[in-house]
């Protein structure tokens, strides 16, 4: 059952990731306009998703409201990083300190707060591996050339976002497991709230109108938002099943691995050889982490 889930959670949030990058090149208003208007739309589809799930019912503590206002800010900070670092430097860089921060942050909790005895040398030369993976996929772009000490900042602000985003999901599994589905509620509703006072913002009482979206994006930006409501919560059911270090090395590098699978059928780029070496890499470590 948790190797069928993790399978699922890995092709969707590859495809996630693939209607995204197909919503942005297709989406014809104004670019600033794009992110905002996605996160608005995404927080709305998880919500409803995430309420179906729960059979439409809600049950919120203080430590799960709490749980989820924190996610909150990981999941703003994470997405005004990625734009902020992506305006500013290399894409394949912040893609690695935002891989890295998806594991390593999670690893330090399990060992240091869960005591958790099944990471042992093999899996951690495995993790190590994968690391060294997400580098080799990305080595040819990695050279950030002449670039603002901000983008550095928010770099590293992207890998504390992105590892206390999984991080948080576990700890309310540890909290009170039951109101999972509720945290992931609250963690996107404030979000969709952060998202649209920034649209409000750039607007300024045009924010309807910036609602009107071209068909073709339309389209793929449906097919991101539905398959992330899917992913958030089989995410939220594999959580309690698994090691959190080694179940988000695999997702992270599963996920990576599918989607340079989709650069070369879909957007027909050329696989370099240290991208063919971090493949291989990838392969193995997850083959490792799986025994």
């Amino acid at each position: 059952m948790s190797s069928l889930l993790i399978v699922i959670i890995i092709i969707l949030y590859s495809l996630q990731t693939l209607f995204c990058k197909v919503y942005s090149d297709k989406f014809e208003g104004r670019q600033d306009l794009a992110t905002p208007i996605f996160c608005i739309l995404e927080s709305v589809a998880i919500v409803v998703i995430s309420l179906a799930f729960n059979g439409f019912r809600l049950n919120i503590s203080t430590p799960t409201l709490i749980i989820g206002i924190i996610n909150a800010a990981a999941l703003f900070g994470y997405n005004t990083s990625l734009i902020a670092a992506g305006s500013r430097g290399s894409y394949a860089f912040l893609n690695v300190a935002m891989l890295f921060g998806g594991i390593i942050v999670p690893m330090i909790y399990s060992t240091a707060f869960l005591h958790d005895k099944q990471l042992d040398v093999i899996k951690y030369a495995a993790i190590a591996a994968m690391l060294v993976s997400f580098v080799l996929m990305n080595f040819d772009g990695l050279k950030p050339g002449k670039v603002p000490v901000s983008f550095y900042v928010f770099c590293l602000l992207l890998f504390v976002c992105n590892g206390v985003y999984g991080t948080l999901i576990k700890v309310q599994e540890q909290v009170n497991s039951s109101q999972s589905k509720e945290m992931i509620i609250i963690t996107y509703a404030l979000m969709g709230v952060i998202a649209f006072i920034q649209l409000s913002a750039k607007e300024k009482g045009n924010t309807l109108k910036a609602f009107k979206i071209n068909k073709k994006a339309l389209v793929f930006l449906i097919l991101c938002i539905l398959t992330a409501g899917f992913a958030i919560n089989a995410l939220v059911m594999i959580i309690p099943l698994v090691n959190i270090a080694v179940f988000y090395t695999v997702e992270n590098g599963g996920v990576l691995l599918v989607a340079a699978v989709y650069s070369i059928i879909f957007f027909k780029e050329k696989p370099s050889v240290s991208k063919i070496l971090g493949i291989l890499l990838a392969v193995a470590s997850i083959t490792v982490l799986s025994l």
